[in-house]
């Protein structure tokens, strides 16, 4: 039971329920109804490594700051600690401000290595591929391409292809829905989705209604949870729902499965798992029906279950073929978009030369695993790859060309393209997928923080930091080797988004270091992945995960790009940068506090046995501190408080989340000056672009109808689910005090609210 105390004002609409008058007509959102895999699911249990406490779950209490007693105590413990320090980190370093910045600088080759670009204009932008045909021109930053590629990013009309099956990139067998899972002739894929044969074309059709056009970018990745999903599984078309905000202001991200969408599957293969799921989006199943030629020499004549990048590295002769290579079933087009690793945070996006995991964005074209057919840099490649995988690419253009505003945005960000396509009076010159790409790809240059207690630390505010905070920086930036007694972070956290190695001869830019910047560092599987183990034939109910479903070890990590096994499980370094919000931390998703991740850091005992027991498992996970020292870094539980501290809140910056209009950092979401296009953008404005909403009228980020609750947009009318009954009441003076308590009588039957209502004294 849920019990609440009614205020005497309706609280905001965007909190989880409203005060109402007995009698009148109540409308409340349903926010408790249980059917989320998150909402769903037990924590993930680590195979090897367990942290000693229970972490923060999706439907737990919202993320929140540590409250002013804790930090209080961390000030005055981590001042003592200082002090006490004597001979060790702090004497070594020095106990001052400028002594720290001094040996921080030291460190990394200089304090500008760690400065992020005041403007958005001096943000790195990468050059052009040598012999791409590209110019400057493409990449250049823009205001006007920004805040396009701002508005696109978080608007759902994009996401047109849905239930499309030809030239994807080959047409998919006929008769067959959603990716070839749905009437499936092949065998294999028919045994996979057993049940998908019996739906008809009035409930495909009926999906297809209630999915499309309902997922953007800002699906997966929202402002509130540091540019993440902020939960462990991630949906794009196919779910529904973004988060939403409790009375004292703490955000609860929820995203999961629409009702609407058929069941696949019978038996359920992890936590929270409703069976309505495919393949993860970036997953295609292809028939090497002649096995020659074939650049991927382990792969044998048969089903191939494998990336997108497959098809684009055959000869002429297979892609041509009817025949000898098939696409028989791809997750880049079933009724649920899905992704089969954490959700990846866009902070920092602009300073990385490889994007994604394992490193797929970015890659050169002649690599065996990549998909680069632009040559272009990581970003332009990352935000090409999204739009194939979030059922955009080919389907976007039509959308968008639609709505003037939008062509209005792209007349201004792309001039030479609005020149061309005047002249040959042709819109798609100048609204397509390159420039839909390019103006994203310029937007999520500029997602950066700029002004954390960190950043102020670093331009010269000696009392930017707590002492917890100092300790915690020291032991960031002092190496763990050879006895030094530190953490060694710095060694792969450098540069201003801290994602790269402190030697990289471009530490302070894209990057130079490639292979240097992968790591594995015994981390197991996402969720998701069951997916791909059920399509390989690799599920074993007999062989349980700690989970109690079936185990399964398919992401390889950077080996699935490069095709070497020298690169088993090795995933990339990121940033360190707006932690706090993350919630959900590694590539599977599993840790679920900043605590946890330096606690399993500190103790360097790997999580799962097949990424632990492989030969690329690095020392500077299992053993920072050198040969013959124990595991791990070894530091006591103050250093590991004193070190989560500053990486949770020396690191973050509020106005990445809370439009500060003061602040040279800019919020993630769209704000009040990117919406208010009567007073910003008149001329947007006239062209029907209205205030509040991206410029297609849809809710921001995705559109079905739980979100559009979630946005305060619309509400659930569940009055016939009510029962009323006033407890008693009391007189207080003059007036009186009604006590009511309100039961939903739905299915789910849960008390809704319990709470107290005052009566004026004419009240009878």
């Amino acid at each position: 039971m849920l019990l609440e105390t009614f205020e005497s004002e309706a609280r905001s609409n965007r909190q989880l329920r409203r005060a109402v008058k007995p009698g009148s007509k109540c409308i409340i959102k349903n926010e408790l109804k249980e059917y989320n895999m998150n909402n769903e699911r037990g924590r993930a249990v680590p195979s090897v490594y367990q942290p000693a406490q229970s972490a923060y779950q999706q439907g737990d209490t919202a993320r929140l700051k540590p409250a002013n007693l804790r930090t209080f105590l961390g000030k005055a413990s981590a001042a003592l600690a200082v002090f006490l320090l004597g001979g060790g980190i702090a004497a070594a370093q020095g106990n001052s401000p400028v002594q720290l910045r001094q040996f921080i600088g030291k460190q990394v080759g200089g304090i500008a290595n760690l400065q992020v670009p005041a403007t958005n204009a001096a943000i790195p932008v990468p050059p052009p591929v040598a012999g791409s045909g590209n110019t400057a021109y493409r990449y250049e930053t823009t205001e006007a391409k920004r805040y396009l590629g701002k508005l696109l990013f978080h608007d759902p009309i994009r996401t047109a292809r849905v239930d499309i099956n030809t030239g994807q990139p080959k047409d998919l067998p006929t008769g067959t829905s959603f990716g070839g899972t749905f009437n499936a002739t092949n065998p294999t894929i028919a045994g996979i989705f057993p049940d998908t044969g019996n739906y008809s074309s009035s409930v495909i059709q009926n999906i297809v209604t209630a999915t499309k056009q309902t997922g953007s970018c800002g699906s997966c990745h929202i402002g509130e949870a540091a540019g993440k999903a902020g939960q462990q599984i991630n949906f794009n078309v196919g779910g529904e729902g973004r988060g939403y905000f409790d009375a004292q202001g703490n955000f609860f991200p929820r995203r999961r499965p629409q009702e609407d969408l058929a069941v696949l599957r019978t038996k359920p293969l992890f936590p929270g798992d409703v069976l309505v799921d495919a393949l993860p989006t970036l997953t295609d199943i292809w028939n090497n029906n002649d096995g020659l030629p074939n650049p991927y020499p382990s792969f044998n004549t048969g089903l191939v279950v494998t990336t997108p990048a497959y098809y684009y590295h055959l000869s002429p002769a297979d892609q041509a073929s009817l025949t000898n290579e098939t696409l028989i079933a791809t997750g880049r087009l079933d009724q649920l978009d899905s992704v089969a690793r954490l959700s990846m945070g866009m902070v920092g996006f602009a300073f990385n030369n490889r994007l994604l995991f394992g490193g797929f964005a970015g890659e050169p074209q002649t690599t065996v695993g990549s998909l680069n057919p632009f040559n272009d840099p990581a970003g332009e490649n990352l935000t090409l790859l999204l739009l194939d995988a979030h059922r955009m690419l080919n389907f976007q253009s039509a959308a968008l060309l639609k709505i003037p505003a939008f062509v209005q945005l792209f007349r201004d960000a792309f001039p030479q393209e609005a020149a061309q396509a005047d002249a040959a009076n042709d819109l798609t010159i100048l609204v397509n997928d390159q420039t839909v790409f390019r103006a994203t790809a310029t937007f999520l240059r500029t997602v950066v923080t700029r002004n954390t207690p960190f950043d102020q630390f670093l331009a010269g505010d000696n009392n930017a930091l707590t002492p917890a905070q100092v300790s915690g920086a020291q032991l960031f930036f002092t190496p763990a080797t050879g006895g030094a007694g530190g953490a060694g972070c710095f060694t792969c956290h450098s540069g201003p988004m801290l994602n790269k190695q402190y030697n990289d001869p471009d530490v302070a830019g894209i990057g130079t270091f490639v292979e240097e910047n992968f790591f594995n560092v015994g981390i197991g599987d996402h969720p998701i992945q069951a997916l791909n183990a059920l399509a390989r034939g690799h599920i074993d109910p007999t062989k349980l995960g700690a989970d109690g479903y079936p185990y399964h070890a398919e992401d390889n990590g950077r080996q699935e790009i490069t095709h070497d096994p020298a690169d088993a499980f090795e995933f990339r370094a990121l940033t360190l940068r707006q932690l706090i919000d993350g919630r959900n931390f590694f590539h599977n998703a599993s840790f679920t506090s900043v605590r946890d991740v330096v606690e399993y850091f500190n103790a360097g005992i790997p999580q799962d046995p097949t990424a632990g027991a492989a030969a690329t498992l690095t020392p500077r996970f299992t053993n920072p501190r050198g040969t013959g020292y124990p595991n791990g870094l070894g530091l006591s539980e103050q250093q590991v408080d004193d070190l989560t501290d500053f990486l949770e809140n020396a690191l973050y910056d509020p106005a990445l989340v809370t439009y500060n209009p003061n602040s040279s950092t800019d919020t993630f979401q769209p704000n009040v000056h990117d919406l208010t296009y009567s007073k910003y953008r008149p001329d947007l404005a006239a062209l029907g672009a209205k205030d509040g909403f991206v410029p297609s009228g849809l809710a921001i980020d995705s559109n079905d109808p739980l979100t559009r609750r979630d946005e305060g947009i619309e509400f659930l009318d569940v009055t016939n689910q009510l029962k009323t009954r006033r407890l008693s009441d009391f007189s207080l003076g003059g007036s009186g005090l009604d006590i009511y308590n309100i039961t939903n009588t739905g299915a789910s039957g849960y008390l809704v609210a319990a709470g107290a209502r005052s009566r004026p004294p004419q009240w009878k």
